[in-house]
């Protein structure tokens, strides 16, 4: 039995992932309600390239995680980045006439850091984009891998979704966002650190600045965010070019 499921994982490595990243993230929601575990996608990608890869393979991919210098101007990339879409987002949102609560002081978002580095969403880099990506990308181009990826990333979120713990926005959010992790992981040479940076700093931003607001100009910020995401993601296409998503021009990474 065993041996049949093992030959099962090592010819379909991707689709178990897929399944591995659902099952173990979500395994406390019946439980607890919409919590996702966001080491799930990590844990799968652990599992399947330890049976499918072995050492090399783990070897690989903890390279990439450990990636961490990339140059400077990514850094100040993917922290800044996301602080100034959250930060458009509620100018635009109080502009077109949403009343706003004052603006936490400016240490609150140092102070969220630390709390995001524990529970935040970064941790499902190592899987999605430090396993699944590469894969997709070895036959597709950077564009499509994008958007098969996106999918599954929008159905990782489906309880958060059914309970409403998340606006609607979010799809498109999830969608655009995924083209802009493209872009700079194609563009470090693989770096999952500083996608894991962004999305760190996508978590932190979005729930700072998203203090301002409650009820239905809280969604609304939701929705210009996504929108002012999208507008990124559709630039990187415009700039770099759907097939490779890659800032400097050369050999699509492989």
């Amino acid at each position: 039995m065993l041996s049949t499921v093992s030959n099962i994982i090592k010819r379909h490595p991707l689709p178990t992932f897929f399944i591995l990243a659902y099952v173990l993230s979500w395994c406390l929601v019946p439980w607890i309600g919409p919590s996702l575990q966001p080491w799930g996608p990590a844990l799968a990608a652990l599992m399947v390239i330890a049976l499918t890869e072995g050492k090399p393979g783990l070897k690989s991919w903890l390279g990439q995680i450990g990636r961490w210098w990339v140059g400077l101007k990514w850094y100040i990339l993917a922290l800044s980045l996301p602080i100034l879409i959250s930060l458009g987002a509620a100018w635009l949102n109080v502009l077109f006439g949403a009343t706003s609560s004052p603006l936490e002081p400016w240490y609150n978002f140092l102070l969220l850091i630390p709390l995001f580095l524990v529970i935040g969403g970064e941790w499902e880099e190592p899987g999605w984009t430090g396993y699944a990506l590469p894969r997709l990308q070895m036959s597709r181009s950077a564009l499509v891998a994008s958007l098969i990826l996106s999918i599954f990333r929008v159905g990782w979120h489906l309880p958060l979704f059914l309970y409403g713990s998340i606006p609607g926005s979010d799809l498109l959010f999830i969608i655009a966002a995924q083209i802009v992790i493209t872009w700079l992981y194609n563009s470090t040479k693989r770096s999952v650190f500083i996608v894991m940076a962004l999305h760190l700093m996508m978590n932190v931003s979005g729930e700072f600045f998203g203090l301002m607001f409650s009820g239905g100009e809280a969604v609304n910020f939701a929705w210009l965010k996504a929108g002012l995401f999208s507008l990124v993601a559709i630039s990187a296409i415009i700039w770099t070019g759907p097939t490779h998503l890659l800032s400097k021009r050369g050999q699509r990474p492989s």
